[in-house]
């Protein structure tokens, strides 16, 4: 993709409409000590989440499955004695589930171990045949399991790229990403493409462009870049063939509790219900077909945590004109940002400007008698990317705006 054509996405991007999905929920803790960088899997309506760095700086190995039908927390056979580790990397192929390399000390990892539910019991499978890693992200295609980036003994964020048939237990190299490396980033694959954002490269920039990738072609198309700053310990999930975007840090070690997804129809970037939380990194996230949950992480004081919350049906359509209550002029805005209404008198209670991240800068109460036109002062606001919301019966409706 040419960067001029992901220059007009952006343009498009900032007077698009959004409406506030359904609220996140609190379902039961984490089960164990609270913790980050752990890993996770999915089999079924069950998420098997375990590893990471515990309070203390403590490396785990124990395992815990959360039934997210009834969201309640079982555990399970946790990695053999002696395998504790961070920075990991979980998936799955439906039936069996995976947990492949990471930190353990000062160690990185190239092991591979199966976990059979039916049996609840650990299989050492064979290594990656490269040297180990830790901070990789992954997704799976088929059979197959891809390795992505992820940070070596001699390479702060390598560029490589690995292939682990499930079905034969072997490996394959698949090159190089033409992008170069990533540390930390996340990723997921919908529809037989794999989808990799953010992540930290060999020079220690922290990356926001979204990539495709074409396992039949092993080739890589820039899709979007994200319309704030670029991040590491987020989370990509595939929520019912959307891609969703949870939390991170920036390079400013600020944390977030946003939620975002990305409309596969305009290449537009819309910003969901974020957290009702501490802002955090380095969760472990995942999804059925009904709801993404987010658990554990740390947040910015590095105080780790063992809350679980739940969202269902974190998407609502921004397409119907139904929703179209509103309009905004100019954009960019620069002292004044002006509310323009099909009819006076549309019932909503306040005025919200918060930032990308979450955060509320101005709330402003409204009654019923402010006519087809308000006017907003915006002049105090530094230059960037902001979301104006309205509190209306049917829900949370906003857009987002440029202050320059």
């Amino acid at each position: 993709m040419k960067l001029t054509t992901v220059t007009i996405l952006f343009c498009f991007h900032v007077v698009s409409t959004i409406v506030f999905s359904q609220s996140w929920v609190q379902v039961a803790d984490f089960p164990d000590t609270e913790r980050d960088d752990g890993a996770s899997f999915v089999i079924g309506n069950t998420a098997y989440c375990g590893t990471g760095l515990k309070t203390g700086w403590i490396p785990s190995r124990d395992i815990h499955a959360f039934d997210m039908l009834t969201d309640t927390w079982e555990t399970i056979a946790p990695l053999p004695e002696g395998m504790d580790r961070q920075y990991a990397s979980g998936f799955s192929n439906g039936t069996v589930g995976f947990i492949f390399g990471g930190l353990s000390g000062s160690t990185n990892l190239n092991d591979l171990w199966m976990y059979d539910p039916t049996t609840d019991n650990w299989q050492s499978k064979t290594p990656l045949p490269g040297v180990g890693r830790k901070g990789m992200s992954s997704f799976v295609i088929d059979d197959t399991a891809y390795f992505i980036g992820g940070s070596t003994a001699t390479s702060a964020a390598t560029s490589e790229v690995w292939a682990y048939n499930m079905t034969f237990d072997n490996w394959t190299f698949k090159g190089n990403m033409p992008f170069g490396g990533r540390w930390r980033a996340t990723s997921t694959a919908i529809n037989a493409k794999g989808y990799l954002i953010f992540g930290l490269d060999a020079a220690g920039n922290y990356t926001k462009d979204l990539y495709e990738y074409d396992p039949i072609l092993n080739e890589w198309d820039l899709k979007s870049t994200f319309p704030a700053d670029g991040r590491v310990y987020a989370s990509l999930q595939n929520y019912n063939n959307q891609l969703i975007l949870v939390a991170g840090v920036d390079s400013s070690q600020t944390s977030y509790n946003d939620m975002w997804h990305y409309d596969f129809s305009n290449s537009d970037w819309n910003q969901l219900a974020s957290l009702p939380s501490d802002a955090r990194r380095g969760g472990m996230c995942f999804t059925n077909s009904s709801a993404l949950f987010y658990t554990t992480g740390i947040n910015h004081s590095n105080v780790r945590l063992k809350e679980t919350w739940k969202i269902t049906n974190p998407i609502v359509s921004i397409e119907s004109p139904a929703l179209m209550t509103f309009d905004i002029y100019p954009n960019p805005a620069t002292d004044v940002l002006h509310l323009q209404f099909e009819s006076a008198n549309q019932n909503f209670q306040q005025i919200n400007i918060t930032a990308v991240d979450g955060q509320v800068l101005k709330t402003q109460a409204y009654n019923l008698n402010h006519g087809n036109s308000i006017p907003l002062d915006v002049s105090h606001l530094a230059n960037g990317l902001y979301i104006i919301s309205l509190d209306f019966k049917d829900g949370t409706h906003s857009k987002k705006f440029v202050k320059q």
